[in-house]
């Protein structure tokens, strides 16, 4: 078997050179140990804008296959660029920042072989680990929530440093291309019946230089990624969990207004909050029934599901649900109703206000959730019919004799343009 390991570097020349010596040690132990007979290390260049690249264009670096984009693409996108450039039975990548240790390929390769699992990660939430503290309660949290989520177990959802199977890669479509790929990837292993997901403990270093994660953002980003991933392939029950969380908020507030206003104000809140509850658990059944495609999809779609998907459009739907809240928002002040000051003449109309932004937030989620599931269903069956991850032919830029010797995905040098590696 055949091991590439990717390495996607965005302006990392404090830790670059470092890390590709530690690769290319490693390349030595993974033959000697484990089943793989061949390592290459395949760097990917994600429009840096520092030494970067002159670094690793240093006769050092020969037997790394080099591939370069001219502007920063996103941290997904550099290593499906990798995985792209060769061929290798296994792939995997790490983070160039000098926070992992090559060497553990030996564990993660012994791993995945032993237990036959499609991906493998080096988890860093460990004794051994120089996380800084603000991130390893991030990645606690959004750990434990994905194990409530899918009802398993994983330590870091995270993790920069993995090994898969090839072949496996076609049922983790779609993953996305910034930095929110790895949890991505995790989601769908746990959440998706066909894939499983090990994890050996590692060790995890400060890393060098400026870190590119943006606490809040990306903190934010990931936590969608795992919601989406929830509701794409375990959508009954988390539908039911986000019922349960407006029941927890809901009901205090209809038990004050029945208190403080009467009976009616309790059930002018009541019935679009048990309409938002339906809402919600018809979107479940829904997305269950396109969740058969998105786990067992076909090689034919009929006419009428082409025809619906064509009629289903997120923009179309999110604008028309927007435009409907708001036409019936506007529509108060022509009944007659005096709104201001609401809280103090009308706080009837302060509750039913309140519950009507509540059924049309949740209207907008359900409308995004629905239509972002039928996209992944289509992505995920055009993977089945055209490899995301086909080896792409060898650059113009390498010389003939580097074209002719190597084939595709050998270990030898090989370098691409940006032009390359987006055709």
């Amino acid at each position: 078997m055949h091991l590439a390991l990717v390495i996607p570097a965005l302006n990392e020349q404090e830790a670059i050179a470092t890390t590709l010596r530690q690769a290319l040690a490693a390349a030595d132990n993974v033959t000697a140990l484990t089943p793989i007979c061949q390592m290459s290390i395949i760097f990917v260049n994600d429009g840096s804008t520092d030494r970067t690249q002159s670094i690793v264009d240093s006769p050092e670096f020969d037997r790394v296959l080099k591939v370069r984009f001219a502007t920063n693409h996103g941290y997904g996108a550099a290593i499906k660029a990798g995985f792209r450039a060769t061929n290798a039975d296994l792939v995997g990548f790490m983070d160039a920042d000098g926070t992992c240790d090559p060497q553990m390929c030996t564990a993660l390769l012994n791993r995945l072989i032993k237990t036959n699992a499609d991906v493998v990660l080096a988890t860093r939430l460990n004794s051994e680990s120089e996380m800084p503290l603000v991130r390893k309660i991030g990645n606690i949290l959004f750990a434990r929530l994905l194990g409530v989520v899918s009802g398993q177990t994983l330590t870091d959802a995270a993790s920069g440093f993995r090994i898969m199977k090839r072949s496996s890669l076609r049922l983790m479509t779609p993953l996305p291309d910034g930095l929110h790929f790895t949890p991505a990837m995790s989601a769908i292993c746990l959440l998706d019946p066909r894939l499983t997901i090990q994890e050996v403990p590692a060790p995890y270093k400060e890393r060098i230089g400026r870190s590119k994660l943006s606490i809040v953002k990306d903190g934010f980003r990931f936590l969608l990624t795992i919601l989406f991933a929830a509701c794409c392939y375990s959508p009954l029950k988390t539908m039911l969990g986000f019922c349960m969380i407006l029941a927890l908020a809901y009901g205090p507030l209809i038990w004050a207004s029945i208190v403080l206003v009467g009976p009616a104000a309790g059930v002018t809140i009541a019935l679009p909050t048990l309409m938002v509850v339906m809402l919600l658990m018809g979107t479940g059944i829904v997305v269950h029934q396109l969740n058969f495609l998105l786990i067992h999809p076909r090689d034919q779609v009929g006419k009428i599901e082409q025809i619906l998907q064509r009629l289903i459009q997120y923009r179309s739907l999110m604008v028309c649900g927007a435009s409907m809240a708001t036409a019936g928002l506007a529509a108060w002040p022509l009944m007659g109703l005096k709104i201001l000051p609401w809280p103090l003449e009308h706080p009837t109309v302060l509750l039913m206000t309140l519950t009507v932004l509540t059924i049309g937030g949740v209207g907008l989620v359900v409308t995004g959730v629905i239509n972002r599931v039928v996209w992944a269903v289509g992505q995920k069956q055009r993977a089945l019919i055209l490899d995301e991850y086909q080896v792409e032919a060898p650059s113009a830029s390498a010389t003939a004799s580097h074209a002719e010797a190597s084939g595709l995905g050998q270990d030898v040098p090989r370098y691409k343009t940006a032009l390359d590696a987006q055709q």
